[in-house]
C-alpha cells in the first residue's frame, strides 16, 4: 500500500475484523447444514458408518465384533479426507469501500463477510482454507480470524500454490474490462482450479437512480471528478453498460471454470451464501 489513505482504510478494516468474523459465523450457521455436508466414503482415517459387506469386499475391512452381533457380515468405512484446498480472495481495491447510503454495507464489508462466512463452513466440514498469496493454509482455533486478517493484508511477495492447486472463491466488483479480467483468471491458473467468482455490487451500480446535477468522483483512479447537469439523461446508457458488464464478467467466469454468482449489497448475505457454497461442493467434487 502506497498511499495514507490506503492504510488508513487498512486500519479501519482491521478494526472491523472481530465484529465481522463473529457475524461470518453467525451467517455460516443460518445456512442449512446439508448445503455443505460432503461426508462419504474414502481413503481417510476417520470412521464414517457401518454397510453390509457385499461379494469382492476384503475380510480385512470386515468388523467382525460388530458382525458378531447378527448373522450379516459388516464392514467399516472411513470418511474421505479432502485434499483440495480453498483459496479464498477479495479485492482491495479503493472502490469496494463504497456505499451508496449509509444503511448498506460497503462492497468490502459484504464481500468480506461472505468470503469468512464460506471460510468457517469449509473449517466445519474439515477443509484446509488459505488467503490466496499465503503458502500454509490455516488450521486451528483461530484459523478464521487469521483468514480475516490475511484477506485484507497486500499477499507477500512470490508467494502462493502451486498452478492448480486449491479451488478458488474470488470477491470484488470486477469493473475492470473484460479481457484484463480473463487475463488475471489465466494467471491464476482458474481453468484448473475451478470454484466461484462473486460479483458485489452496490444497487445504485446497477439501477443508476440518480437525478437532477450530480458530481461524480473517481475512487479508484483518482481520476477527474465528472459534474453532471442531468444525471438522468445518461441513465439508460450507463444501465445498458453495467448490464453488458454484468454478462460480460459472467462469461469470463464461465469461460475459466468458475461459477459466476452477482450479488448487490441491498439483498441477504444468506441468500448469495446459498448460492456460492452448493457451487463450491460441485467444484470440489468435479477436481477429483
Amino acid at each position: 500500500m502506497n498511499s495514507r489513505a490506503d492504510r488508513d482504510r487498512a486500519e479501519a478494516l482491521a478494526a472491523a475484523l472481530p465484529a465481522l468474523v463473529l457475524a461470518a459465523r453467525q451467517l455460516a450457521g443460518q445456512l442449512d447444514a446439508g448445503l455443505h455436508g460432503r461426508r462419504r466414503a474414502g481413503p481417510g482415517e476417520q470412521f464414517w458408518q457401518y454397510r453390509e459387506a457385499e461379494p469382492g469386499d476384503s475380510l480385512r475391512r470386515i468388523d467382525w465384533r460388530r458382525s458378531a452381533r447378527g448373522e450379516t457380515l459388516f464392514r467399516r468405512e472411513r470418511e474421505a479426507e479432502t485434499a483440495a484446498v480453498l483459496l479464498i480472495e477479495v479485492d482491495r481495491h479503493p472502490g469496494m469501500g463504497w456505499a451508496s447510503a449509509p444503511a448498506l454495507a460497503s462492497k468490502q464489508a459484504r464481500a468480506l463477510l461472505l468470503a469468512l462466512a464460506c471460510g468457517c463452513l469449509a473449517l466445519a466440514g474439515g477443509e484446509r482454507v488459505a488467503a490466496l498469496g499465503c503458502r500454509a493454509p490455516l488450521v486451528g482455533g483461530a484459523a478464521l480470524t487469521h483468514l480475516a486478517e490475511a484477506l485484507v493484508q497486500p499477499a507477500p511477495t512470490g508467494a502462493g500454490f502451486e498452478r492448480g492447486e486449491g479451488v478458488l472463491a474470488l470477491f470484488g466488483d470486477f469493473l475492470e474490462a473484460p479481457p484484463l479480467l480473463a487475463e488475471r483468471l489465466g494467471a491464476l491458473g482458474a481453468g484448473l482450479r475451478g470454484g466461484v467468482l462473486v460479483q458485489v455490487l452496490d444497487p445504485a451500480e446497477v439501477e443508476f437512480p440518480y437525478h437532477g446535477r450530480v458530481l461524480f468522483q473517481d475512487v479508484t483512479a483518482g481520476g477527474p471528478d465528472e459534474d453532471v447537469a442531468r444525471a438522468e439523461a445518461i441513465a439508460p446508457a450507463f444501465r445498458a453498460r453495467m448490464a453488458a458488464q454484468i454478462e460480460a464478467v459472467a462469461r469470463v467466469a464461465r469461460a475459466a471454470t468458475l461459477t459466476p454468482v452477482l450479488h448487490r449489497t441491498d439483498q441477504p448475505a444468506l441468500a448469495a451464501l446459498a448460492r456460492i457454497y452448493p457451487a463450491l461442493n460441485a467444484s470440489r467434487q468435479a477436481a477429483r
